[in-house]
């Protein structure tokens, strides 16, 4: 049995939480013998007697008695002696803490020659040094060669190299020029997308950054050249800007499947007597009301029901992330006790017809310890469920390791399978789905029975805009000579909220099971994000 055993963990990590900031220089003898010489941070040279030895932590097993002087460098930080004793009878342990040397830089942002006032072009900077972004010109930086990177909206980015003194104010005097209007890195959230999905997973954002202020225009044109939507854009007064589009026609209409033409026309605003400068991006994207995002359990590492895989997968590009909590008598293949398992899931697809589900799963038992289980599923759709073919099929390959037994609370079965999850759909918003499936299974998902055992599972999924519900049933079959025995039956009731304009996921489980004239009930909640 592998379990983590949760209250000295626990009690263990709330000191050194408490203890590690404050602990500060030490030495300690303890039982053996040698020399140990640890710095934070480490890394710094050791020198014993004047000699380099090596590097924190640096540990030396033979040493003879005597007293040593010790001297730690690091470069950026104050160098650190002391002087100790070293016993046969006894092992010293150091532990110094470095100061970090420090220096101060100002930086002064003014204008080149010939820019214009600040009544035509504001000048806000920004200063970037060793991965801070702040507006203050004043920056307490650590000794060294350090990039200094200044930019400031509408003017052009320039990056300075100085070398930081210990203890020394230093200055650093940088004048920007105007920058040339320009618009790049243009793309789009999603190049195909469902307006009947709800909320935020309806739309599809264009994004750009633009250079200077302005101002622009998204264009939306249908195949014959039609312009079905406009919307004004800025003004800018900053990089990075984006328009959200729903799929709908200026007056509100829904538009027709189909393939439509982006255009992201941006203007500059010019601070003298110029003419506009005007850039242009074009982008193409699809109305396609077969693309429906909605969210699916997979907190067994395989996306559908609680318990029977479903056919169905997120579009390319989306995800969903979710953290599910059950209460109540769970069960394990070995036992069956209150707990309180939770999972976490990530659900996504890389490419068209591929989906990629992993779960981590873990049950602390209040009596001893924590039992862990991860999994995940390739799910590949062979046949995708629409109004016009109602039938979907997929094939998964699952595997999944379990701290103990053979299955988790979640529904995870340990080993190796391959699932075949068919789908119809009976009507608008009802599907009907049925998933056989083998199983090469041993305790701890290690695969040790020479004959694989056979799932069944199925259930029924509910679809609405705004939520999905669904009730699902799994049933297992072990295959001893010309006997067959009967695993754990697993039932489950769900119903996962996802109201806009967010993206979350609210989620109520309720489940059972039966095995050996044993049973329990549970429940469940979740909290999880698709996009």
């Amino acid at each position: 049995m592998n379990r983590i055993p949760l209250f000295p963990i626990l009690v263990i990590t709330f000191f050194c939480i408490i203890l590690i900031p404050a602990m500060g220089d030490s030495i300690e003898e303890i039982a053996g013998k040698g020399l140990v010489v640890r710095s934070a941070p480490s890394r710094a040279k050791v020198f014993i007697d004047g000699i380099e030895r090596g590097l924190t932590p640096y540990i030396l097993e033979n040493i003879p008695q005597g007293e040593y002087g010790i001297r730690l460098e690091k470069e950026g930080y104050a160098e650190r002696r002391i002087w100790v004793n070293v016993r046969d009878t006894s092992r010293l342990e150091i532990s110094l803490d470095l100061e970090e040397l420090l220096g101060t830089l100002i930086v002064n942002v003014g204008r080149a020659a010939g820019s214009p006032p600040p009544e035509k072009l504001a000048l806000k900077a920004e200063i970037i040094a060793e991965g801070t972004t702040q507006t203050d010109m004043v920056f307490s930086l650590p000794v060294g060669y350090r990039v200094i990177r200044i930019r400031a909206f509408g003017w052009e980015e320039t990056v300075q190299s100085v070398y930081v003194y210990q203890e020394f104010i230093q200055r650093l005097t940088v004048e920007l020029k105007p920058a040339p209007f320009s618009m790049t890195n243009a793309a789009l959230s999603r190049a195909r997308f469902n307006p009947a999905n709800p909320g935020s997973l309806g739309t599809t954002e264009f994004s750009f950054n633009i250079s200077a202020p302005g101002e622009g225009r998204l264009i939306i044109e249908n195949e014959r050249g039609d312009s079905v939507f406009t919307k004004d854009l800025g003004p800018f007064t900053t990089w990075p800007q984006s328009a959200a589009w729903n799929g709908r026609s200026a007056d509100g209409t829904p538009l027709p499947d189909g393939t439509y033409k982006a255009l992201v026309l941006a203007e500059s605003v010019p601070w003298d007597t110029v003419t506009p400068v005007e850039r242009r991006a074009e982008m193409t994207v699809t109305i396609d009301s077969s693309v429906n995002i909605y969210p699916l359990s997979s907190s067994a590492g395989n996306s559908g029901l609680f318990f029977s895989p479903l056919p169905e997968i997120l579009p390319r590009g989306s995800f969903q992330v979710d953290g599910n909590l059950l209460f109540g008598k769970v069960t394990t293949s070995a036992d069956a006790r209150i707990a309180l398992p939770f999972a976490a899931t990530l659900r996504l697809s890389p490419l068209d017809r591929l989906e990629m589900t992993a779960a981590l799963n873990v049950t602390p038992y209040f009596d001893d310890g924590a039992v862990p289980s991860v999994g995940g599923t390739l799910k590949w759709v062979f046949k995708k469920s629409r109004v016009e073919s109602p039938l979907g099929l997929a094939l998964g390959i699952s595997y999944a390791w379990a701290g103990e037994g053979t299955v988790t609370p979640f529904g995870t079965p340990a080993g190796g399978s391959l699932s075949l999850p068919l789908l119809w759909r009976v009507r608008s918003g009802v599907s009907l789905t049925v998933s056989p499936a083998v199983l090469w299974t041993g305790e701890e998902g290690y695969p040790a029975e020479s004959v694989p055992r056979v799932l069944l599972s199925g259930g029924i999924l509910f679809r609405q805009l705004f939520f999905t519900a669904g009730l699902s049933l799994r049933s297992e079959y072990i295959f001893q000579g010309t006997a067959v025995d009967f695993g754990p039956l697993m039932a489950a009731a769900e119903i996962r909220f996802f109201p806009p304009p967010s993206s979350m996921v609210f989620s109520l489980l309720g489940g059972g099971w039966f095995r050996d004239g044993r049973g329990g009930a549970y429940g469940g909640i979740g909290i999880g994000l698709i996009y």
